[in-house]
């Protein structure tokens, strides 16, 4: 089947790239200050939450002084891809980038922390914004109509 694709590159009743775009920028920056706040407070308050088997609080804690930053820029990398509509580098990015929130769901494996009421709720408010990416990241993939670049005059 073809698809129809305007010049802007959308297709006919499909969400405009600007909009996607929006919805991606606010599930990024829901993430960075969800995921922001848990790791600082799990950085500050790391004797509260599950001791590894495998790892000390203190390779933990410089675990996520390096994890979170490297990370965040995973994902401003992804949205960066997707704004210049290079959806097809974007997308994988964006699944890396999902699993810093998802991955805050490891805390269970070991027990439960014992924290206050807000900071147990970013568990899974990491955990739902990272789901959150990745779906979109997918719906975008099987949505988004993959407009090959226009080659210049003489390529």
């Amino acid at each position: 089947m073809q698809v129809t694709v305007s010049q802007t590159g959308q297709a006919p009743g499909f969400l405009s790239h600007e909009r996607r775009l929006a919805a991606l920028g606010v599930l990024i920056v829901a993430c960075i200050v969800s995921t922001a706040a848990h790791y600082t407070h799990n950085y500050l308050e790391i004797e509260h939450y599950p001791k590894s088997d495998l790892f000390s609080n203190s390779t933990v804690k410089l675990a996520i002084v390096i994890a979170w930053p490297m990370f965040t820029a995973v994902g401003v990398f992804g949205y960066w891809l997707y704004a210049r509509r290079r959806y097809v580098a974007a997308y994988p990015v964006l699944a890396l980038y999902s699993l810093l929130g998802i991955a805050t769901l490891g805390h269970f494996t070991g027990g439960s922390p014992h924290i206050p009421p807000f900071w147990y709720a970013t568990i899974f408010t990491d955990a739902l914004l990272g789901f959150a990416i990745l779906a979109f990241a997918h719906w975008s993939a099987v949505t988004v109509p993959q407009v090959a670049p226009q080659r210049e005059a003489g390529a």
